[in-house]
């Protein structure tokens, strides 16, 4: 009951805080080119963080300075490449809503994005609220209730099979 009521409480500062903003329209052809550098969102489930390398696998490919969020408990299970762009969070940044602490968003705010990918296939809350909190032209996910208002790019989510998921995003970022 009383978790129920923080997901709403957590839902309700996360329309309040983050402005409502459209999405600027945007040829996507040339975005990925023309990125460089990527704030990756890690999933939270242990077995889509695994089947979620290919993609940090493919952006190194392409030369992207890519920067990895993850629990601080999961920094290890980072391939080394991405270990010393990793910037982590424990328990202290993440606030009694499950939301992440000002710390934390200060952390991002402070560097430069061009693209957000946030791999999540179902809709994290705290992960939510960092890819509405910072002003990144280019956000991308995968299709979930609420992803029309955080995601200027979607991709087909296959709820039974991640790896399906992964593939998807994988084969668009290759097309572009």
């Amino acid at each position: 009951m009383i978790e129920t009521i923080k997901e709403q409480a957590a839902r309700f500062i996360l329309k309040k805080r983050t402005a409502q903003k459209e999405f600027n329209q945007r040829n996507f052809s040339s975005v990925f080119k023309k990125s460089f550098s990527f704030l990756v969102l890690m999933p939270a489930d242990d077995n889509d963080f695994r089947l979620s390398s290919p993609v940090l696998e493919y952006l190194k490919e392409q030369k992207k300075n890519i920067v990895v969020l993850t629990n601080d408990f999961r920094i290890s299970l980072l391939p080394t490449y991405f270990k010393a762009n990793a910037v982590d969070y424990g328990i202290k940044d993440i606030t009694k809503f499950k939301l992440p602490s000002r710390n934390i968003i200060n952390r991002l705010t402070n560097m430069r994005f061009d693209v957000i990918i946030d791999l999540n296939r179902q809709e994290e809350i705290f992960y939510t609220y960092i890819t509405k909190a910072l002003n990144v032209p280019v956000k991308i996910g995968f299709v979930n209730s609420d992803s029309d208002n955080y995601f200027n790019m979607q991709i087909a989510n296959s709820k039974s099979d991640p790896e399906i998921s992964y593939n998807n995003l994988l084969n668009c970022l290759k097309m572009f």
